[in-house]
C-alpha cells in the first residue's frame, strides 16, 4: 500500500452483490432491453437489401475521417494536461487503450484504465489524469451542446420528435451548468484550497485527508480550462475535432443515399454521442441503436431499417477504427508502457 494511502476494508457481501448489480447485472439489462426496442419489428431482408447496396466509397471515407478524429483527439490532450509534457505518440497510445476498454467493458470504465495507464506513463497521481479526461469529456459535451442548440435555433425542430429534442436539450443544459460550475470552482480554487488545508489539519483521520488531497489534486488538474491560452486552444481543438466527426457521420449517412441536411446530420452526431453516456454494457451497443435510429427517422430517413443500417455501420466503423490497435496496442502492453514512460521522461525532462 502506497504511504498516505487509507486503509481499506472488506466490503460485506450486502455491498459487493449490490456493486455487482450495478456494474454489470444493471448494464446488460438496459442493453438487452434497448436492443429489444431498437430491432423489434424490423425486416431483416430490408436490412440485408440496405447493406448489400451500401457505397463503399463513403464508407471508407467516414473510417478516414475517424482515424482522424482519434489523431486530432490525442493531440488535444496535453493540452489539458497541467504542468506535464505528454508526447503525442505515448497520448494517442493511451488515448487508443482507453477508448477500446471502453468499448469492451461497460459503464465507460475505460475512463479508469486511460486515467491509470496515463498516470504511469508521466508519473502523476491517476486523479490528476482523471481530471484531464474530465476536462475532455466536458469540452467535448459544450461543443455538441453548443452545436446542437446553435442547429435548433437556426432550423428549429423541424420534424424532430419534441419529446427528443427536449431530452437533447436536457443533456445540452447539463453540461452548460456543469461547465459552470467548474469555472465557478477554478475561479475560487485558491480559498477553496485553503479551506482543504485547514480541514486537514484538523482531521486526524487517514480517509477523510487522503480524500481531500485527492479533491485538491482533481480541481488543479482542471486548472487549463481557466487559463484564457489553454481554453482558446481546447475551444479550437474541439470545433475542428466535431467537425471531422460530423463529416464522418455525413459519409455514414451518404453511404446509404439518405440524403440527410446539415440538421440532421448534426442530430445524428449528437444522439449519438449523448446517449453513449448512458451507462449501458460495453460500447454502449443497443442504446444508440436505439435513441439513433428513432432520431434519424424524425429527421426523414424512410424506415426503421435504413436508419438502424446507418447508426450500426458508424457504430462498427468506430470500433474498428479503436478496435485493430486496441488489440495490437494491449497485446504488447508492457513494451509499449516502457517506450511512453522513456518518452515522457525524456519530454518532461
Amino acid at each position: 500500500m502506497q504511504s498516505g494511502s487509507p486503509k481499506i476494508t472488506a466490503l460485506s457481501p450486502p455491498l459487493l452483490m449490490k456493486r455487482f448489480i450495478f456494474k454489470t447485472i444493471a448494464p446488460w439489462i438496459i442493453t438487452v432491453v434497448a436492443l429489444y426496442l431498437a430491432f423489434r419489428g424490423v425486416e431483416w431482408e430490408m436490412i440485408v437489401s440496405h447493406a448489400q447496396s451500401v457505397r463503399l466509397s463513403y464508407v471508407f471515407a467516414a473510417v478516414f475521417l475517424t482515424i482522424i478524429s482519434y489523431i486530432l483527439r490525442s493531440a488535444r490532450w496535453p493540452v489539458l494536461c497541467p504542468d506535464l509534457s505528454l508526447p503525442f505518440s505515448s497520448s494517442l497510445r493511451v488515448l487508443v487503450l482507453g477508448f477500446f476498454m471502453n468499448n469492451i467493458l461497460p459503464a465507460r470504465a475505460g475512463e479508469l484504465v486511460r486515467a491509470h495507464l496515463g498516470a504511469k506513463v508521466v508519473g502523476k497521481p491517476r486523479t490528476l489524469m482523471l481530471a484531464t479526461i474530465a476536462s475532455e469529456r466536458l469540452a467535448d459535451g459544450l461543443t455538441l451542446s453548443i452545436l446542437f442548440a446553435g442547429t435548433i435555433l437556426l432550423f428549429g425542430q423541424g420534424h424532430l420528435d419534441p419529446e427528443y429534442a427536449q431530452n437533447l436539450l436536457y443533456v445540452a443544459y447539463l453540461f452548460v451548468a456543469v461547465t459552470a460550475g467548474v469555472i465557478v470552482t477554478l475561479l475560487f480554487r485558491e480559498g477553496i484550497f485553503s479551506i482543504f488545508d485547514k480541514l486537514t489539519t484538523k482531521l486526524s483521520h487517514k480517509a477523510s485527508t487522503y480524500a481531500l488531497s485527492r479533491a485538491q489534486i482533481f480541481i488543479h488538474g482542471l486548472s487549463p480550462l481557466c487559463s484564457l491560452s489553454a481554453a482558446f486552444k481546447i475551444s479550437l481543438w474541439s470545433i475542428v475535432i466535431w467537425s471531422v466527426e460530423l463529416g464522418a457521420f455525413a459519409c455514414v449517412a451518404y453511404a446509404y443515399d439518405a440524403n440527410l441536411s446539415l440538421f440532421g446530420t448534426v442530430l445524428f452526431l449528437v444522439s449519438v454521442n449523448f446517449s453513449s453516456l448512458i451507462p449501458a454494457a460495453p460500447g454502449g451497443f443497443g442504446v444508440i441503436e436505439l435513441v439513433a435510429k428513432n432520431v434519424l427517422m424524425s429527421v426523414g430517413v424512410a424506415s426503421s431499417e435504413l436508419a438502424l443500417c446507418i447508426v450500426l455501420t458508424q457504430h462498427v466503423i468506430q470500433y474498428l477504427v479503436i478496435g485493430v490497435p486496441g488489440v495490437f496496442l494491449l497485446s504488447t502492453l508492457r513494451s509499449q508502457m516502457t517506450d511512453m514512460t522513456e518518452a515522457s521522461q525524456a519530454a518532461n525532462a
